[in-house]
């Protein structure tokens, strides 16, 4: 993106870019490494998928067992299949789980905030959105299958507290986004050919 930038400061002599699409979530959280400065710089704002994680970030997932994520019971989309490996390189299940609590108990405490208890994905996507550097998450539904309109605008009358902050951020921030960073590269860089 700043590569970008840059030419088109050379070439026209102003960015132009307003927005760029970008993974972001609390198990991929590459776009804290470097592209939230580039973002900065250029007055660029993020448009982020995968937040929800094709849904595994949901209590349906809380306290269940890994998935065989290629058994047809399991019924899981290319999509899930693809958000289930990032947990694996991002950690184990087991943290997985751990991140879940930790969401499903700041939701709790928020309890009351709003019109509907806030949910453990609410928790989730607003610790996205407090990005500053981002001005929407792209939301995914599939028809008859996965719309929670309702439950998702709950995020808006949800805020967190620097507690709630500095727990999320230990389980996305310290050593995880760094391996992750080491292992995938920039944002988007599993979408380049090599």
């Amino acid at each position: 993106m700043e590569e970008a930038a840059l030419y088109l400061l050379k070439t026209v002599g102003k960015v132009g870019i307003v927005s760029n699409q970008v993974q972001f979530s609390l198990i991929d959280a590459r776009p804290v490494v470097k592209m939230l400065e580039v973002c900065n710089k250029y007055g660029i704002k993020l448009l982020t998928y995968g937040s929800f994680l094709g849904g595994l970030f949901s209590e349906k997932w809380l306290g269940k067992k890994a998935p065989d994520i290629y058994s047809e019971a399991e019924a899981f989309t290319p999509s899930q299949r693809k958000y289930f490996d990032m947990i694996m390189k991002w950690g184990t299940w087991s943290d997985f789980q751990g991140l879940l609590a930790t969401l499903k108990s700041i939701a709790d405490k928020h309890t009351g905030q709003s019109h509907l208890p806030p949910t453990l994905t609410n928790v989730a996507i607003r610790w996205v959105l407090d990005h500053q550097e981002v001005a929407s998450v792209i939301v995914g539904t599939r028809l008859g299958v996965s719309s929670r309109v309702h439950e998702n605008l709950n995020v808006f009358g949800l805020e967190l507290d620097n507690e709630d902050r500095v727990r999320l951020d230990d389980w996305a921030l310290r050593k995880r986004v760094q391996r992750l960073y080491s292992v995938m590269g920039d944002c988007g860089s599993e979408y380049r050919a090599e």
